[in-house]
Formats: structure tokens, C-alpha cells, sequence
């Protein structure tokens, strides 16, 4: 009877905390989502994996938006779990390495995991060309970085950042002859600098 007693109450524990795990990342994909929603021009969503789901992700990929066979995308981006745990945790990495010129993978990570989400949402927007879309979110990391509480100077900084060390080592498909300042994709071709 004892038995039995630990066992329910090891179950229980182990459904309340499952419950409360699912609970939090429905609460950090809604908050994705309205960042996402914002940059795409529509209401679209986020999907982070589960523990379980996490467990066995083999794609390999920071981010995908799937394209049905009109071109249109799907309505929500799936996030791998690398990517959103560092966005879960952006707003306690210290950027402040970006001045020194000393930071490491952890802070490129993080700062690239932003750079996905931007990427994402201008897919969810329609752009299926990756040259053009990841100019766009080039633009726009700053913007993400700081709706998920980075400071505005510091988000600024770390888009400049990932267009530094980032950009130029990406593969041929997400580059375009058109992303420039004052380029036929600059967003702001008012503004000096770019991105």
C-alpha cells in the first residue's frame, strides 16, 4: 500500500511539473508569436519543441516556415530548441562584449537565435527568395532583440554584429546583389547607416 502511495505521488509531481513545463512554453511561443506577428504583417505563430520533442530534433536547422505548392507560407515557424531556449534567455546575455571585441559563441549564438526569429517572420511575410528575406531580417534583428527586453543601443550593436560576423559566411542563397545601403532592399534608405 505504501508502495503504491510513492508511486501516485512521484506520478503526480511528474504531471504537475509536465503541465507546468507546457504551461510556460505556451506562454514563450504566444510571446514569439507577437514579436513574429509584427515583422510577417499578420497574426502567425511560433512553435518550440516540447522536452520530449527536443530530445529527438535532427533538423539541424535554427528555423523553418514551410511553403505550400501556390508559394504561400504556413501560418506559424517551427524553432529549433537551441534556438528557442537562447531566445528564451536573451535579455541576461551580456552584449557588452560586442564593445570589447571579446565575445564568444555563446553571445554570437544568442544574438543569432534573434536574427532567426526576424529571418522567420519575413518568411511567415511571404518571401520564400533566402537572399531577400535574409536581408530583410538583417534589418530587423534589432527590432527583435529588443521587443525580447535587450537595450535599444545594445540591440542596435548587436544587429551591426551579426551583419559583420555573420553575413558574410552564410551560403550563396541567402545573399543578394540587392542588399546594400540604399539598396532596392534597404528598408530605410533614409537612414546612413545599414543595416
Amino acid at each position: 500500500m505504501r508502495a503504491i502511495a510513492v508511486v501516485l505521488l512521484v506520478v503526480g509531481a511528474l504531471s504537475a511539473l509536465g503541465f507546468s513545463r507546457h504551461e510556460q512554453r505556451v506562454r514563450e511561443q504566444d510571446r514569439l508569436a507577437a514579436v513574429a506577428s509584427d515583422l510577417a504583417g499578420r497574426k502567425v505563430g511560433v512553435h518550440c519543441p516540447g522536452f520530449l520533442s527536443s530530445l529527438v530534433d535532427t533538423r539541424g536547422e535554427a528555423g523553418q516556415v514551410r511553403f505550400d505548392a501556390a508559394g504561400r507560407p504556413a501560418n506559424h515557424t517551427d524553432l529549433s530548441p537551441q534556438t528557442c531556449k537562447a531566445l528564451r534567455h536573451l535579455d541576461r546575455v551580456d552584449f557588452a562584449c560586442i564593445d570589447r571585441g571579446d565575445c564568444g559563441f555563446p553571445q554570437f549564438n544568442a544574438a543569432w537565435s534573434a536574427h532567426t526569429l526576424a529571418h522567420e517572420a519575413f518568411h511567415l511575410r511571404g518571401f520564400d527568395d533566402e537572399g531577400v528575406t535574409e536581408c530583410y531580417a538583417l534589418q530587423n534583428t534589432a527590432f527583435v532583440a529588443e521587443r525580447l527586453g535587450v537595450s535599444e543601443p545594445q540591440a542596435e550593436k548587436l544587429q551591426a554584429w551579426i551583419y559583420a560576423r555573420g553575413y558574410p559566411n552564410e551560403p550563396e542563397e541567402y545573399h543578394s546583389a540587392q542588399c546594400y545601403n540604399g539598396g532596392p532592399l534597404d528598408l530605410r534608405p533614409n537612414v546612413a547607416t545599414f543595416p
